[in-house]
């Protein structure tokens, strides 16, 4: 129950912050951005020595409107894919449009931030299989508010290197096992909770920004 009323306030946000670009003055000469990369370059390379523990590449797709001189709209999308047979796992996706404000806008060299709803979780899908339907399922689901800036860096005309620093913090989905001992043997229990938490897996992200 928990779940669908965090995704009705993040849609809620959503909606409120597209009815805001509606009333934007839509025929401004202003170019739009979209950047490509790798979402978390820190987490991945910190555990090639930990044989115990594989992160999973993460990807940045993210879009950039802008509206005015000095502001901008960001949707924003992080997810680490990964396949083993014969499930399609989609870890940490998290989907997120802020409102931002450039700090220094240059030729070669640009610094904006801004902030905005998030919504998180883990995205699963499984194949079809003796005349079944492929079937899609999700977990740790989570909610909140994203603060972001981030760096370009001019490499040609209209392309920079992108570098952006994201802070998350929500209510977010998390179980606790309990061990139980009974006359039967012993079990494990999992319990769900929700509770306000970061959201930083991919605290820092790398990418190519192309202004169209």
């Amino acid at each position: 129950m928990y779940k669908f009323l965090y995704l009705f306030f993040i849609l809620l946000g959503y909606s409120q912050v597209f009815a805001q670009i509606n009333n934007e003055d839509e025929n401004n000469d202003f170019s739009h951005a979209i950047s490509i990369g790798w979402s978390n370059p820190i987490s991945s390379i910190s555990t090639l020595l930990d044989s115990k523990y594989e992160e999973k590449f993460g990807i940045l797709i993210d879009f950039q409107m802008t509206i005015s001189e000095n502001n901008f709209y960001r949707v924003h999308s992080k997810f680490s894919p990964s396949y083993k047979n014969p499930m399609l796992s989609l870890n940490n996706f998290l989907i997120s449009i802020n409102k931002g404000k450039w700090l220094m806008n240059k030729e070669n060299k640009k610094i904006g931030h801004g902030i905005g709803p998030y919504f998180r979780c883990n995205i699963y899908r499984g194949q079809a299989v003796a005349g079944t339907q492929a079937f899609w399922s999700s977990d740790y689901f989570g909610t909140g508010l994203e603060y972001f800036i981030f760096l370009e860096y001019s490499i040609k005309k209209d392309v920079f290197l992108n570098i952006i620093a994201n802070f998350n913090i929500g209510f977010h989905q998390y179980y606790e096992s309990t061990i139980v001992n009974s006359s039967g043997g012993t079990a494990v229990l999992s319990q769900e909770y929700w509770g306000l938490r970061l959201a930083n897996q991919q605290l820092i992200s790398i990418a190519i920004k192309k202004y169209l």
